[in-house]
């Protein structure tokens, strides 16, 4: 029985921007952003293997083993784009965190596609993987360009930002999630959409090489909303600066609030008043 096997490394946001919600055409109810996405150390390992049913297993209780598992989707997805008449034992060793902002999910079905892919020598491009794999979720796509990107999700091309900088972060993530439909839920648009210059300078600063302008223009605004439902993460916030990050800002939609750190940070220091759990993790792994 063939069985491979893969990593599939997660992401964090670096600077987010939401910039309108869509109201017509085929992506009617979603969200036009800007975002700079980075690719980290922190991955789930996914192996799949040729079997008589298709099915997945994961010793996470909130990863669901039915067919709404993203994993199975891809897998259907595939199935369905190449007219594929075969079946895949999906196992998921996880260690991002569930509902954490870290895009696991997206990374796991983008993921999935390509050890399917390599499985069944299907020979789909890496093009042609993303556009199926957007029709699984709008941050799918990223994963296929990975390293450093800045995307719209509109769109569904990633755009790829060159940069040699070795970004070292400690994420801290509390012991609970924050669901991605509630925090679209509460967005207010009247203060959302107001940072997109200093995404522009993120996304030069990246390029450069320029640190100090990365520490300078991150931000997120997800966090003018996501902290006032949940304000203890705007304190882990806080606490992450006031003891030694350079700067730190929620991921994503939250909960996972990463804080950047150099070669003279005092990395217990920061774990021992983050308050929750923390992980440290790089962009080089590549």
């Amino acid at each position: 029985m063939k069985t491979i096997s893969g990593k599939a490394h997660t992401r964090v946001t670096l600077a987010l921007d939401i910039v309108r919600k869509i109201d017509s055409g085929p992506l009617a109810g979603y969200h036009e952003l800007s975002i700079v996405k980075h690719q980290i150390s922190l991955f789930d390992l996914i192996t799949v293997r040729d079997a008589e049913v298709t099915s997945v297993s994961c010793g996470h209780p909130l990863v669901p083993l039915d067919n709404t598992n993203i994993c199975i989707r891809a897998l259907d997805a595939v199935k369905k784009y190449t007219g594929i008449d075969k079946n895949a034992e999906i196992i998921i060793e996880k260690n991002i965190p569930v509902m954490a902002g870290l895009a696991g999910g997206s990374a796991n079905a983008a993921t999935t596609l390509q050890l399917v892919n390599s499985l069944w020598n299907l020979g789909l491009s890496g093009k042609r993987m993303a556009e199926i794999g957007r029709t699984l979720g709008m941050d799918v796509p990223y994963f296929f360009t990975g390293y450093t990107a800045f995307d719209t999700e509109a769109t569904g091309v990633p755009e790829k930002i060159s940069t040699n900088l070795d970004l070292k972060m400690i994420l801290a993530i509390p012991d609970f999630g924050v669901s991605t439909k509630e925090a679209y839920a509460n967005i207010d648009y009247g203060i959302t959409g107001k940072n997109i210059s200093m995404t522009k300078a993120m996304k030069a600063a990246l390029a450069q090489n320029d640190f100090s302008g990365v520490i300078e223009n991150m931000h997120n605004d997800f966090e003018l909303s996501v902290f006032l439902r949940n304000p203890e993460l705007g304190l882990i916030r806080q606490r992450l600066i006031d003891c030694g990050c350079l700067n730190a800002i929620l991921s994503g939609s939250g909960s996972t609030v990463i804080g950047i750190i150099d070669d003279s940070t005092d990395v217990d220091k920061i774990r021992n008043c983050a308050g929750c759990k923390t992980v440290i993790v790089s962009g080089t792994f590549f």
